[in-house]
C-alpha cells in the first residue's frame, strides 16, 4: 500500500484546478504541484488519503513538450503563480478544461459548445498587490525585514526583489516600499508594526494603502472603454489592466432595455456602462469604500439614471422583491459578479425577478457551476461561456457565463 516517503514512477496526465498536475498510480489519483502533462516523474509521496495522495518532483525522468524554464528566481518558493514552468498556450488550454471539469462536476452541465478564451501579455499585468512584511525581529542588530509575498502553501513571508507578473511601475513601487520599510524601521513604530501594504496602479502613478514614504495614498483614475473610474489601493478593483475592455465587452455585450441590476457592483465597473444602454441601472455593493467611489464614478460620468446602494446583495433583492408591484417593470438584465465564495444567498432571489437575461461574471470555476445549475433548475439555460485570463501564470480564471430564460 503507498505511503508518506515512498517514491513512484509516474506520467502526469492533466491540470486541476489549484495548479497541481495530476497523475494516476495503480488507480489512485497523485497531485504533483509543478508538473506538466505528458512529463514522465520520479515523485515522492507526501501525504495520502483514501482517495489520492500528493507528491513532490524528485526527477524529471522525460520532460513534458509544455513544460519551460519559468523567468522568475523565485517560482517554486513564492506562492503567487503555481504555473510558470507551462507554456502560455498550455495554461490557457487548462484554464478552459478547469471551467468544463466544474461546469460536469460541480453543475452537472455537459457544456459542448466552444468556451472562448480572452487573453493578453502573460507578464507584466497586475496592476494590484498585497504586499507581506515579515514581523519586525526587535532584538536582532539588523533591522531589515523580509518583504514580498507569502511562501508557497506557508504564512512565512518570502523576501522578493522584484516581480515579472506586476507592471513595471508597480514593480518600482515595491522596490520604493522596501527602501521605506527597512530606513523607518528604526524610527517609526507605525511602520515598524506594518504585516502588509495594499500597492496599487493607475494611469497616472500608483498608491499605497497605507501610505508610505515615496508612494502616495492619492486616488488612482483608470478610463475603460470611454468612461473614468476612480478607486485607491485600499478599495477593490480588477487586477489585469490589459483587459478591462476585453471584460466590460463580454459582462456587458450589446444589452439593452429599460431596466437592468448590477450586483456585487464594486466601484461600478459593470454599473456604468450599463447606464449607457438601459434606460434605468440600480447598482448595489455592500462595501462602503467601494459603493462611495460607485456613487463619485457615476457623477464623474454624467449618469443621471443610475441608482446605487449600499447593501448586501441578498438583503436588497429580498426588499426590492417585496417592494414590486404587479406592474413593476421587468428586469431586462441582472448582471453580478460576487466574490470568490460566489452568490448562493442572492441567487434564489435572482430567479424570482425572472430576469431576461443574467450576466454571471465569476473568479472561480467550482462556485460558478453550483450557482449556474440553480439558476438553470430555475428555467434559465446556459447561453455562453467565455473565459478571460485576467491571471497568467496562475490557475486563477475569470469566467462569464451568459443565461437566458428558456
Amino acid at each position: 500500500m503507498l505511503k508518506i516517503g515512498d517514491v513512484i514512477e509516474v506520467t502526469a496526465e492533466r491540470m486541476a484546478y489549484g495548479g497541481e498536475a495530476v497523475a494516476r498510480h495503480e488507480g489512485l489519483a497523485v497531485f504533483i504541484p509543478f508538473a506538466a502533462p505528458g512529463d514522465r516523474l520520479r515523485a515522492r509521496i507526501t501525504e495520502r488519503k483514501k482517495n489520492f495522495a500528493r507528491a513532490s518532483i524528485e526527477e524529471i525522468i522525460v520532460p513534458s513538450p509544455l513544460r519551460r524554464a519559468p523567468i522568475c528566481q523565485y517560482f517554486g518558493e513564492c506562492g503567487g503563480c503555481q504555473l510558470q514552468h507551462m507554456t502560455y498556450e498550455a495554461q490557457l488550454d487548462a484554464k478552459v478544461s478547469f471551467i468544463r471539469d466544474a461546469l460536469r462536476r460541480v453543475g452537472r452541465i455537459d457544456w459542448p459548445q466552444p468556451i472562448a478564451t480572452r487573453s493578453a501579455s502573460e507578464f507584466g499585468y497586475r496592476t494590484r498587490a498585497r504586499v507581506k512584511i515579515a514581523r519586525a525581529e526587535r532584538d536582532a542588530g539588523n533591522h531589515s525585514r523580509a518583504i514580498g509575498f507569502n511562501c508557497a502553501a506557508s504564512h512565512e513571508v518570502l523576501d522578493v526583489a522584484g516581480c515579472p507578473i506586476l507592471t513595471p511601475e508597480l514593480d518600482r513601487a515595491l522596490h520604493t516600499l522596501r527602501a521605506s520599510i527597512n530606513e523607518g524601521a528604526n524610527t517609526e513604530s507605525r511602520i515598524a508594526d506594518l504585516s502588509e501594504v495594499e500597492i496599487a496602479s493607475g494611469e497616472r502613478g500608483v498608491a499605497s494603502a497605507p501610505e508610505i514614504a515615496g508612494i502616495s495614498s492619492a486616488t488612482l483614475q483608470r478610463t475603460i472603454r470611454g468612461a473614468v473610474y476612480r478607486y485607491d489601493a485600499a478599495t477593490f478593483f480588477q487586477v489585469n489592466g490589459l483587459l478591462l475592455n476585453e471584460l466590460v465587452d463580454e459582462a456587458v455585450n450589446d444589452y439593452s432595455g429599460r431596466l437592468a441590476i448590477d450586483l456585487y457592483a464594486g466601484v461600478g465597473l459593470f454599473t456604468i456602462q450599463l447606464g449607457r444602454r438601459f434606460e434605468q441601472v440600480l447598482g448595489v455593493e455592500s462595501d462602503a469604500r467601494a459603493a462611495k467611489f460607485a456613487r463619485q464614478n457615476i457623477r464623474a460620468n454624467n449618469l443621471s439614471n443610475i441608482a446605487f446602494h449600499k447593501n448586501r446583495a441578498e438583503s436588497w433583492l429580498r426588499d426590492f422583491l417585496a417592494r414590486r408591484g404587479a406592474q413593476s417593470a421587468p428586469v431586462d438584465l441582472v448582471l453580478l459578479d460576487p466574490p470568490r465564495a460566489g452568490a448562493a444567498e442572492a441567487v434564489p432571489f435572482i430567479a424570482s425577478l425572472k430576469p431576461s437575461l443574467i450576466s454571471y461574471v465569476s473568479c472561480d470555476p467550482t462556485t460558478l457551476a453550483r450557482d449556474l445549475r440553480k439558476l438553470m433548475d430555475s428555467g434559465y439555460e446556459l447561453a455562453r461561456v467565455t473565459a478571460i485570463d485576467l491571471f497568467p501564470q496562475t490557475y486563477h480564471v475569470e469566467t462569464v457565463a451568459a443565461l437566458r430564460r428558456s
